[in-house]
């Protein structure tokens, strides 16, 4: 460069640098009976206002969340302020085997401590365990659940095509519906009176002050597409996507 100029120095910033503010983490949450991880990741503010979890697997013959939260995992990222947990699956056992239930026969969905919680048949598909959160995957989330206080949570199923109604937070159902291009349905699963023994039924009566948990159904066959993209649909509902 003439007439004596300097050039100014070229400056390298890190990624990260660029917002402080975000953070992505991997984290082992426990293990299953067979010792496999239960992982979860984190995306978002380090200090976020507003936190949506989405689980992408309870049962291991319905694969379609599972599909859903990988997807999250690798693609999205939520608006500043906000933060995204992902567990791909709850039930890595039962995913290996492609059964609904976890490697001891049970029904992760029917084994959470409520009053509504009925033992069943063991060895049918809705056994729900010798007590009320016999299983430690069960009691894995439990913990993080209590631990992590989430605004909204979403678990993901397969195929009865709807979004759940437990009347706790109806506007952000009416959103995951429409978001989603499902109707609200019911989908409690306790006998006569009492708490249904699921994961939502569960936190919606018991720390329901920190949130809501709504359970959201796919069809049978959804399309790769639609998989892809209900990790948006439910970030827009929750309103933390950019």
């Amino acid at each position: 460069m003439s007439m004596g100029l300097v050039a100014p120095a070229l400056v390298i910033v890190p990624a990260q640098a660029a917002d402080s503010t975000y953070t992505t983490r991997k984290v082992v949450i426990g293990t299953s009976h067979q010792g496999r991880s239960i992982v979860a990741f984190y995306r978002g503010a380090r200090q976020p206002e507003r936190v949506l979890l989405i689980l992408g697997q309870m049962h291991g013959d319905e694969p379609a969340g599972r599909r859903t939260a990988q997807h999250a995992v690798k693609r999205v990222r939520p608006k500043a302020g906000t933060g995204l947990w992902i567990i791909p699956t709850m039930n890595p056992d039962g995913a290996a085997r492609g059964t609904r239930t976890n490697a001891r026969g049970v029904d992760l969905n029917r084994n959470w401590p409520t009053s509504g919680w009925i033992r069943g048949t063991k060895g049918s598909r809705t056994y729900g365990g010798s007590k009320r959160a016999s299983e430690r995957e069960t009691r894995t989330l439990m913990k993080f659940l209590k631990s992590r206080k989430p605004d909204y949570i979403v678990s993901l199923h397969q195929p009865l095509k709807g979004v759940g109604t437990s009347g706790k937070d109806v506007a952000f159902e009416k959103r995951l519906a429409k978001e989603l291009g499902l109707k609200r349905k019911h989908f409690g699963v306790s006998q006569g009176k009492g708490t249904s023994p699921t994961m939502t039924g569960w936190y919606n009566r018991y720390h329901g002050r920190h949130g809501t948990a709504i359970t959201v159904e796919y069809g049978a066959r959804p399309s790769s597409g639609y998989v892809k993209g209900a990790s948006r649909d439910i970030m827009r509902a929750a309103r933390v996507h950019p």
